[in-house]
């Protein structure tokens, strides 16, 4: 397998991406994973550009916009990164899309993944790669891939510049909006999924009291706001956007539990609800959670650690790491990037996104789960030839 990833921080989506095929043209890449910003406000003219230049129309190209790009050598709010593959013919690639994911996530999900899985041609895909509008409900969309998906799967929302107005889906030359993309892997690869997300609860467990869609309006019989605050115990504002969490539980006592994202209001409104990117029902138990840097930094080194003791060597890395997660590091983010790079040389190929919800299968000692929705997590996907 030949591997490699390169950026652009320049802000003509044209020459941006003759930089970008440039950059990877010399391994005649079968596919190309593209992360832009939104800051080329879903211009085609990338993608064309890449083609023009590759010259290669079965090339897959795919990809969606993040809250900022991660690159081997940059890590940067504005700019593309991108991840050039080329297996020799040994993967062999399947994609579909559907749009509607905002209406009805749960009927698109299934279509999708459906129409992918139909493309196959009778063979079982072994891994799959999805990226999705984020102005949707993510339980619905994993419920519908759940249907027709058994395999690990990787991916996640787009994003945009924390604003949460619009993000982009890329897919070949297209550059499409409330839009879901799933790609299928089949072929003779080796593969690895690692994900890190340890986080810290505070306060008293709530139960959800009234809820509205994705928005929780009532916790414990008071304003979810109000409920926030008190475990805080502080006035929240806009600018903690990004830093709290919720634990999610059927009950106190359960084991199992789902960490979901927390959009706050704006300061100016008299909005008391908080929306997260996907619903919950009432009676669901809820409890703060905040992720310390020094917990998230450790959690990386634990997974560079790992992965030394892999049975293939990787040759490259795609990452979908949680904005929240990048808002808390702060200057530190780099630090997801280098602690990969720097535990495992053979891996000269790293790009990726920080996301608005990470979709992700997650390794135990029965194998890989099936495919689950998270908040501030980081997945790591990791790719390489299968060893004789």
């Amino acid at each position: 397998m030949k591997a490699l990833s390169c950026f652009s921080i320049n802000p003509d989506p044209y020459k941006a991406g003759i930089e970008i095929a440039e950059s990877v043209a010399s391994i005649s890449p079968e596919i190309l994973f593209l992360f832009p910003t939104i800051h080329y406000d879903g211009s085609t003219e990338m993608a064309e550009a890449i083609y023009d230049v590759i010259q290669n129309e079965d090339m897959v190209l795919i990809g969606n916009t993040g809250e900022g790009f991660y690159e081997k050598n940059k890590v940067s709010n504005s700019g593309v990164s991108a991840l050039a593959l080329n297996s020799s013919g040994k993967i062999k690639y399947y994609f579909s899309k559907c749009k509607g994911v905002g209406s009805d996530p749960l009927n698109a999900s299934m279509e999708c993944t459906k129409k992918v899985n139909e493309k196959c041609d009778f063979s079982k895909p072994v891994l799959y790669f999805m990226a999705s509008d984020f102005r949707t409900d993510a339980e619905l969309i994993i419920k519908g891939i759940a249907q027709n998906i058994k395999e690990p799967l990787i991916g996640g929302l787009a994003g945009d510049d924390n604003s949460f107005l619009k993000s982009w889906i890329y897919l070949q030359r297209e550059v499409l909006e409330d839009t879901l993309v799933v790609l299928a892997l089949n072929g003779d690869f080796n593969f690895e999924i690692r994900t890190a997300h340890e986080l810290q609860p505070i306060g008293s467990i709530g139960v959800v009291t009234h809820v509205e869609g994705t928005k929780i309006l009532g916790i414990s019989d008071i304003p979810a706001m109000d409920f926030l605050e008190r475990e805080m115990g502080k006035k929240i504002n806009y600018a903690d956007q990004g830093i709290i969490t919720f634990k999610v539980m059927e009950n106190p006592q359960s084991h199992g539990h789902k960490i979901r994202s927390v959009l706050l209001p704006e300061d100016a409104t008299q909005d008391s609800s908080l929306k997260l990117f996907s619903a919950v029902e009432t009676g669901t138990y809820v409890q703060v959670c905040l992720a310390p840097p020094e917990m998230m930094l450790r959690d990386i080194e634990d997974i560079g650690e790992s992965i030394k003791n892999l049975t293939f060597k990787p040759k490259a890395a795609l990452l979908v790491s949680c904005a929240g997660r990048k808002k808390v590091l702060a200057n530190e983010i780099e630090h997801e990037v280098k602690t990969i790079a720097s535990k495992y040389p053979s891996i000269n190929a790293i790009a990726g996104y920080p996301s608005f919800g990470e979709f992700g299968s997650v390794k135990n000692q029965m194998g890989y789960t099936k495919p689950l929705f998270h908040n501030m997590t980081f997945i790591l996907l990791l790719l390489g030839d299968k060893e004789s």
